[in-house]
C-alpha cells in the first residue's frame, strides 16, 4: 500500500512549522536571559555576507615605456635566462617595478604567461 505523497508533504510541513515556532520561542527565552531587547520575528531565508571596503593602493603605478611582457620577451630574445638574470635585464631596459618585491611580480608573470616557456629554471619565449 503506497502512501499519499500529498498527505506526507502536508504532515512534514506542519511538523517543520511546529519546530520553527518552538525554536523561535527558545530564541526569545535566550535573548531575555541575555538581556537582549531584540525579538526575532522570523529568520531570514538567506544571510548575506558583509561587504568589505575596497582596498586602496598606497603607491603610484610606474609609467613604463613597455609592458612587463614586452620587456621580458626582449630580454630573453637571445636565449633563456634565469629569473635573477631576467630581472637585471628588464631593469637595464628601463622597466621599473613599484612593488616591494620585484622578483615576486616577475615570478607571477613568468609562471602565468602563455608567451613564456620554462626550461629547467630558465625562461624564454615560446
Amino acid at each position: 500500500m503506497s502512501k499519499n505523497p500529498l498527505k506526507e508533504f502536508v504532515a512534514l510541513r506542519e511538523s517543520l512549522l511546529k519546530r520553527q515556532t518552538e525554536l523561535q520561542a527558545e530564541l526569545t527565552e535566550i535573548n531575555a536571559a541575555l538581556g537582549s531587547t531584540q525579538v526575532i520575528e522570523s529568520l531570514p531565508a538567506v544571510v548575506k555576507a558583509p561587504q568589505l571596503p575596497a582596498v586602496k593602493r598606497s603607491g603610484k603605478r610606474a609609467k613604463n615605456a613597455m609592458s612587463l611582457k614586452d620587456a621580458v620577451l626582449t630580454a630573453t630574445k637571445a636565449g633563456p635566462l634565469a629569473k635573477a638574470d631576467i630581472l637585471t635585464a628588464v631593469g637595464k631596459l628601463g622597466y621599473q617595478f613599484t612593488a616591494k618585491s620585484p622578483l615576486n611580480s616577475l615570478n607571477t608573470f613568468l609562471y602565468t604567461s602563455k608567451a613564456i616557456k620554462n626550461s629547467d629554471g630558465k625562461f624564454g619565449p615560446r
